[in-house]
């Protein structure tokens, strides 16, 4: 399972060199490796940032059209796994993980602004509060993988989402309910980013993985 890369638009933007090299070229070598010792199952980790913005949710089949230098080296990265594959694509998962969100994320991530919310005589304000997204903890995340990469049958593209959409504003007001605090008055703006509903369509994950827990529930204490 290859789930190693520099993530984020900003962070890729910090050194475009060097990001190109661990999330495309990196992978490639990986995945060519992979496949010439013999391995019985190669697990791409990638992200739903591949996606064109659509009003829908999204299934495997939506088309993509990635929107940042990040989503762009991610979509080159599965293209060149995909051609090392071709030959025997049954040995290849490329697992398109959606939003990821608990207490223990980077700070540059939702979760990261969220937790600016509770810091004393902070002024920080949360954006677009009235974007949807479709949530899992990191915990959440790992486990499926580790279910994925065990799943011997499941192959190709597959969504690793909820299929639930949940605002930044209602994940903010669950998160903080969920530790005891009470979400600051006009502290979480209305409004959508370039991207307001990305919701994953998890049918082909359930089909075969159908006791995964797919249900966003932050941390408790």
């Amino acid at each position: 399972m290859h789930a190693a890369a520099i993530v984020g638009p900003a962070n890729v933007a910090k050194d475009l060199t060097l990001a190109y090299l661990i999330n495309v070229k990196g992978t490639k070598r990986l995945a060519q490796f992979a496949k010439d010792t013999g391995v019985s199952k190669f697990v791409f980790v990638s992200t739903s940032h591949v996606y064109k913005n659509s009003s829908d949710m999204l299934n495997e089949l939506s088309p993509t059209f990635p929107g940042n230098i990040y989503a762009e080296q991610k979509l080159e990265a599965e293209e060149e796994v995909g051609r090392i594959f071709f030959d025997c694509p049954e040995k290849l998962c490329i697992v398109r993980v959606f939003s990821v969100l608990d207490w223990d994320v980077a700070e540059f991530t939702l979760g990261g602004g969220i937790k600016k919310l509770v810091i004393p005589n902070s002024s920080f304000i949360l954006q677009n509060g009235d974007d949807i997204r479709d949530f899992l903890t990191p915990k959440q995340v790992a486990s499926c993988l580790i279910s994925i990469t065990n799943q011997q049958f499941l192959s190709g593209i597959v969504n690793l989402s909820t299929g639930i959409g949940t605002s930044v504003h209602e994940a903010a007001k669950i998160m903080l309910e969920a530790r005891g605090y009470k979400l600051p008055a006009n502290r979480v703006m209305a409004g959508n980013s370039d991207y307001p509903y990305v919701v994953g369509d998890n049918s082909m994950l359930k089909k075969h993985l159908p006791r995964l827990d797919l249900k966003w529930q932050p941390t408790l204490p």
